[in-house]
């Protein structure tokens, strides 16, 4: 089968690289900003991978940074990516949303906190329909369709991996005791979390109501993909407003507090068996 494109990650691979050579030859944003003739702003776009390079820039910085031929074709084959078009580049997203679907197309791991909801990576469409239909921004059913479209897209993707990344979930129990989509929607929902726990490459941790109140985040969801060699590791923090970033410091604190929450939480098989709680309690909900 043919991989499909993935122009986020082209993009940023190309980005990384160039800004590494930036590094390497001591020219700051403005100097690149002078050679390419183009704004402050614009440079920092494209340092960033925020703006895609055209291919004449890039066969420019190839001279301008003295590369081999083998490592220019490189190059050009990574703008010749970066300008396809991938499926969430056609629906209306946020520019962060679709980095981190772009990105988590090809990390090697995804490590994400999440609470009052199951992770979008986890939701069938029936739970993902209702939660996003409860929320607080009410949803057109337009944006609730798109919303579940693209979980099923995002879901389908990680499916098709070969190798698989490795998946950790860390879920605040609220997330288990909220129903969506009432007691038969939200049992078939927490039967799919069961079945992900036994997937390989895939760890599922709760934190239970019994560790008491905890601080340590800002956001009720953020993901960690670490990306290898090639590419910085993101964080993208969900919300009303989502942002993405590949800073250092801010990815080492979200790490951190990652694995804080990690030690907080059930371990998996304990984990496992909160979750199942919860199913039974559906379960007899359902049939009353």
């Amino acid at each position: 089968m043919t991989a499909e494109p993935n122009p986020t990650f082209a993009r940023r691979r190309l980005a990384v690289r160039l800004r590494a050579l930036r590094e390497r030859d001591d020219r700051s944003l403005s100097d690149l900003a002078a050679h390419l003739n183009v704004s402050l702003a614009q440079a920092s776009r494209l340092d960033t991978g925020a703006r895609g390079f055209q291919l004449a820039q890039v066969e420019e910085l190839a001279q301008w940074y003295r590369l081999p031929k083998a490592e220019r074709a490189l190059l050009a084959e990574l703008v010749i990516e970066s300008r396809k078009r991938a499926w969430w580049q056609q629906i209306d997203l946020p520019d962060s949303y679709r980095t981190l679907i772009g990105l988590e197309a090809a990390a090697e791991s995804i490590n994400e906190y999440c609470s009052g909801v199951i992770s979008g990576l986890l939701q069938i469409p029936e739970y993902a329909a209702a939660a996003a239909a409860s929320g607080v921004l009410d949803f057109s059913e337009e944006e609730v369709s798109r919303a579940v479209e693209v979980r099923v897209h995002r879901q389908r993707d990680l499916e098709r991996r070969s190798p698989r990344p490795y998946v950790w979930v860390i879920i605040d129990e609220s997330a288990l005791a909220r129903t969506a989509g009432g007691p038969a929607v939200m049992a078939r929902q927490l039967a799919r979390v069961l079945e992900a726990a036994s997937l390989p490459r895939t760890t599922i941790q709760v934190v239970g109501f019994e560790a008491g109140p905890y601080l340590g985040t800002t956001s009720s969801q953020f993901i960690l993909l670490k990306m290898g060699d090639d590419v910085s590791d993101v964080l993208y923090a969900d919300g009303p407003a989502p942002s993405d970033t590949d800073d250092p410091t801010a990815v080492a604190e979200h790490t951190r507090i990652w694995q804080l929450l990690s030690a907080l939480a059930l371990d998996p098989q304990a984990s496992r068996l909160r979750i199942q709680h919860y199913l039974d309690l559906c379960c007899a909900a359902d049939t009353r």
